[in-house]
């Protein structure tokens, strides 16, 4: 994904920063609402948190397995296919964007960019385009 977000949105790429390196961290619902409360001071779970980094930092996205398993069953989604979408979302805010149309642009360009690389993985036609 990091390679395909200068391509993703080119009319937003003058608005964001692209990471050089991001940093994933895999959690359940109890770290996950930890980190939420500790660096937003929001209560409970949430599906994906991320943290820009630095210039001497990566930047940071903690998923949480428990809730993308819950919003699979809940949504009727696959779950490679929300991983993606997620993963999406959050590197739109890791470069800077808030939610709207540059961020809606960003992330349906990771979306195409993640579903093809997981294809490309299986030897499958792509099958995944997502539209937000």
């Amino acid at each position: 994904m990091l390679e395909a977000l200068p391509a993703a949105a080119p009319r937003a790429a003058e608005e964001f920063q692209v990471p050089a390196e991001v940093e994933l961290f895999l959690l359940d619902d109890a770290a996950i609402a930890d980190a939420n409360a500790r660096h937003l001071g929001c209560t409970g779970p949430t599906n994906i948190l991320s943290f820009p980094g630095g210039a001497d930092a990566p930047g940071v996205l903690l998923l949480s397995l428990d809730t993308l398993r819950r919003e699979c069953l809940l949504y009727g989604q696959d779950p490679s296919e929300h991983a993606v979408r997620l993963l999406a979302h959050g590197m739109g805010h890791l470069c800077g964007l808030d939610h709207g149309p540059a961020m809606d642009a960003l992330c349906e360009g990771c979306m195409d960019a993640g579903c093809m690389a997981l294809c490309n993985e299986k030897g499958a036609e792509p099958v995944c385009a997502v539209s937000f």
